[in-house]
């Protein structure tokens, strides 16, 4: 019997649990194993809001909710089109809080019992979702008082290892790193086109840090640490690098995710070309192709990124990693270290920025439905 020959995806999985980093329940199911979880942003989900496979859904919930605000018919469509998601995951669906208050507990802390009940309502168990908040100080507070209440939550717009050792402290469930900055994705030249990702890309070293740093602490309190759910992919190479870095999980777009559940091999790097699909890479018929083979953090050129924060604006001679001896949970804390950090500051100013933008998309569209019926 010839033995059936693995995606690179299918290879990934065995390494680094894969999350859909989509709310697209049909192209979920062409997935070639159950992806773990499935998260969503202000993105996705207004993706979903007009998307006409759930136009019965939205329009049934903006008829049932007449008279509610935008915010209550958003979150209840959130949990209905998240319903048609959860049988095909093994694991959780997660939503994200208002960016547009990122810096307002009392509002954080409402939208996540807001989405909660509507999850609870649709039969979405807490053990199968989990709510995403901006790593600021005001969001860190939302998450500890959300966790008495037995809210799970995950640190997201996440850049820097003292947000990390913030969500440790606050309890979080899971934190979602992103690897690349929002722009990144669509601007050109902004993202880095290196040779190898696990210890070229920018915020690589940061990854590192966190995962030594979490690894140190489950040792010294004996308590779990949040999970390492990495997100905020360019290219197939940001995933793989995944493996080297000690993600728990990779959070994978659609885009990718087709790229690497379509070859059981990975094109040789070439500048230029991060951003063309891997079926236009194989027209060229001289292209080398080569076998996906992971490394691990305690590989020597992983441990050296402990000694080193190319994102960081400190002098290298004078640099050193974020203490966990610091009360991040402290009022005004975590922004002070935010605002500190250039890279941090800028990097999650834009992506509040982002998601702030299709926020607004959704009110409007929502709010029109509901002037109409």
């Amino acid at each position: 019997m010839i033995a059936k020959v693995k995606t690179v995806l299918e290879q990934l999985e065995e390494v680094v649990k894969v999350d859909a980093d989509t709310f697209d329940f049909d192209y979920i199911k062409t997935l070639p194993f159950i992806p773990h979880d499935a998260t969503s942003n202000q993105g996705f989900i207004h993706e979903s809001l007009i998307d006409p496979r759930n136009r019965d859904v939205v329009d049934q919930t903006v008829q049932e909710l007449k008279g509610q605000s935008w915010e209550d018919v958003y979150a209840v469509c959130v949990a209905r089109i998240a319903k048609k998601v959860i049988p095909l995951i093994s694991g959780r669906v997660l939503a994200q809080t208002s960016t547009s208050h990122a810096y307002d507990t009392d509002y954080i802390v409402g939208h996540a019992r807001l989405y909660a009940k509507s999850f609870e309502a649709e039969g979405i168990t807490r053990d199968r979702f989990c709510v995403k908040i901006p790593v600021t100080s005001a969001g860190i507070k939302a998450a500890q008082i959300l966790k008495e209440e037995g809210i799970p939550t995950l640190g997201t717009a996440l850049f820097s290892l003292h947000q990390a050792i913030a969500a440790s402290q606050a309890g979080m469930h899971a934190i979602s790193m992103y690897l690349n900055e929002i722009p990144a994705h669509s601007v050109a030249g902004v993202y880095p086109d290196v040779a190898d990702p696990a210890t070229q890309a920018p915020m690589a070293a940061r990854h590192m840090h966190i995962r030594e740093t979490y690894n140190r602490l489950a040792k010294e309190t004996g308590k779990p640490q949040p999970q390492m759910k990495t997100a905020s992919f360019c290219v197939p190479g940001d995933v793989l690098a995944c493996a080297d870095l000690g993600a728990d999980h990779v959070t994978v777009g659609t885009p990718i995710l087709t790229d690497l559940m379509e070859y059981s091999t990975i094109p040789e790097y070439r500048p230029g070309m991060w951003h063309v699909p891997f079926k236009v890479q194989a027209e060229d018929k001289e292209r080398e192709w080569h076998v996906w083979a992971p490394g691990k953090p305690s590989d020597a050129r992983m441990q050296a990124l402990l000694k080193v924060d190319p994102a960081s604006s400190v002098p290298a001679d004078k640099w050193t990693m974020a203490s966990t001896d610091v009360d991040y949970t402290a009022p005004g804390v975590v922004d002070q270290y935010n605002e500190a950090d250039p890279a941090t500051r800028d990097r999650l100013a834009m992506a509040l920025k982002f998601f702030n933008g299709k926020e607004t998309e959704s009110k409007e569209f929502l709010e029109g439905l509901q002037a109409a019926a």
